[in-house]
């Protein structure tokens, strides 16, 4: 017994005598690594900055920061042939590139048009969409590509005007899921969605084409919290503090005739609303309209409705009253 406690006993000893030998030399390594950056920063090869990211490499290369992942989600976000048969859709020259495109980590706002213009929409045949995505890694890079994909049915004009029209194109598509109302998008101001490919015929099973858009952009499918318009947007009355909610997703602001006014809320609003994503439009001038928070709604900081700029709220209720969150401004 006593043996065996001499040699654990050794065998510790011999253990931390290692760990600081392993110590000292990760001390050394670091240190000349330290002074070969320093020097390779003082001949003007590299900037200081750049040096000091070489520094911090050993630090956090290995270091992503992922949070913790939840990959078995309750059954509605997992059921199949969940992807809403009626599409959204822009052209990309139908995005306003004088203002910037919509940003964020997991979900983005509203992509600016141009004056005049609106959302399209497609009716896909039922339970056909299909939202896919893959990542490839390469010798350089690795590769994101989400695709998404839809039967039409038939051969009417409308169709065909698409296909032939807009094969190789850009463009913006936006897909609902049934079950969540969550809509989701790919694609950025720079990359947005292609149509590829498209393969039709009529068999004895059916008339169509299976449609199909591309998107190699960096990033898997985001949340799509914007509003796809397909009319104008409703005017507002210049001096107006409230505006009439109506099944317009979009109100155009007017300015004021004499002084600046604060919008307090809308009216008209039910329960069937909670959920719903509004956007108002700046409208410039001398005296543009305000939003702050208070009354109904709840804003990061004042919002002035100068020209080109627009605002978006999601409705929730907060016991007996109606309440308006930004979601997204430019």
């Amino acid at each position: 017994m006593k043996n065996n406690k001499q040699l654990a006993y050794s065998r510790k000893i011999v253990h931390l005598a290692n760990m600081k030998r392993f110590k000292i030399f990760g001390f050394v390594l670091a240190a000349l690594f330290v002074i070969i950056a320093i020097g390779i920063c003082a001949s003007g090869f590299i900037s200081a900055i750049d040096s000091m990211q070489i520094i911090g490499g050993l630090g956090y290369a290995t270091i992503v920061g992922f949070a913790s992942v939840t990959g078995n989600p309750s059954n509605e976000y997992v059921v199949g042939k969940q992807v809403k048969a009626k599409i959204y859709f822009i052209e990309a020259d139908q995005y306003d590139d004088s203002l910037a495109f919509p940003s964020g980590n997991r979900s983005i706002g509203n992509i600016p048009l141009k004056a005049g213009q609106y959302w399209h929409t497609i009716d896909a045949m039922l339970d056909s969409p299909e939202l896919n995505w893959k990542g490839t890694k390469g010798d350089l890079a690795s590769t994101i590509t989400n695709t998404s994909k839809f039967v039409l049915g038939g051969m009417g004009d409308d169709v065909l005007e698409l296909l032939e029209k807009g094969i190789g194109r850009g463009f913006f598509v936006v897909y609902e899921i049934c079950a969540t109302g969550d809509k989701w998008i790919t694609g950025n101001g720079c990359k947005p969605a292609i149509l590829t490919e498209f393969d039709g015929g009529s068999d004895k099973d059916k008339t169509g084409s299976t449609v199909t858009f591309t998107c190699e952009c960096g990033k898997i499918w985001v949340q799509y919290e914007g509003t796809c318009p397909v009319q104008a947007a409703a005017t507002v009355a210049a001096d107006a503090t409230t505006i009439a909610l109506t099944s317009n997703p979009q109100y155009q602001l007017t300015d004021g005739t004499a002084a600046t006014h604060n919008i307090t809320a809308f009216t008209g609003v039910s329960d069937s609303d909670v959920g719903r994503i509004i956007t108002i439009k700046g409208s410039g001038g001398t005296y543009p309209s305000t939003i702050d928070t208070g009354d109904s709604f709840i804003v990061g900081s004042t919002w002035t409705a100068l020209a080109g700029k627009q605002i978006s709220f999601k409705i929730y209720k907060d016991t007996a009253t109606y309440k308006y969150v930004e979601t997204y401004r430019n």
